[in-house]
């Protein structure tokens, strides 16, 4: 019994985990969008502060948001696995 519910955690956490890169890819993408355009409304008064917000901006959309994908995705395979191993104890 011990090992169904060591299994079910083990299933709900690595499903959690690949869930939470595709969330996190999405808020990054937000906030690179949030900062290219608050530099646009800065460029008017602040113009150091509009070029260190276009940069940041610029290099949050040049990162390769699909690896954040990748490595979630292998971290939550893996915990679904060893859910898999867990459930062999079960019926042995």
């Amino acid at each position: 019994m011990t090992a169904l519910v060591i299994s079910i955690i083990l299933w709900l956490v690595g499903v959690l985990i690949i869930m939470l890169g595709y969330v996190a890819v999405g808020k990054l993408k937000g906030v690179g969008h949030d900062l290219l355009r608050h530099a646009e409304h800065e460029k008017g008064k602040d113009n150091s502060a509009s070029i260190v917000m276009a940069i940041q901006g610029k290099i949050i959309d040049v990162f390769p948001v699909y690896m954040i994908n990748i490595f979630t995705a292998i971290i939550g395979i893996v915990l679904i696995a060893l859910g898999f191993v867990a459930v062999a104890f079960t019926f042995r």
